[in-house]
């Protein structure tokens, strides 16, 4: 049977997770107005991948390619109110990438890391 691989390991046991949050988060966040409260996450823009499944017809040959390892890495946020989002921030490899050359303006703050990877 083949699978596609997605998602992480668990690391964290789920009862530790549930005592934090229900206990020291809610501690924290009283204190906090829920527009002042901003949820943050990561994650990569792969622009040049080939897609890993396909339709065929029967009995016809597919064969796939090396993937591109090129992406960016896309940082995305909002308050809890979802009133206010902030301004996504794009780190790649390159100081002057190719694929923003010629734009006038970029609604995303721009950022390279060399060892991005």
């Amino acid at each position: 049977m083949a699978k596609v691989i997605s998602g992480e390991s668990k690391d964290v046991d789920d009862n530790d997770s549930e005592n934090w949050i229900t206990e020291t988060l809610s501690r924290i966040l009283k204190d906090y107005k829920p527009e002042n409260i901003f949820y943050m996450d990561q994650t990569a823009l792969f622009s040049q991948s080939l897609p890993q499944k396909t339709l065929t017809f029967k009995k016809e040959k597919c064969f796939g390619g090396k993937q591109s390892k090129a992406r960016l890495t896309v940082m995305l946020g909002a308050n809890m109110t979802g009133h206010q989002k902030l301004k996504p921030l794009i780190v790649g490899r390159s100081k002057n990438p190719r694929r923003f050359k010629g734009a006038k303006s970029l609604e995303a703050d721009y950022d390279f890391n060399k060892n991005l990877g």
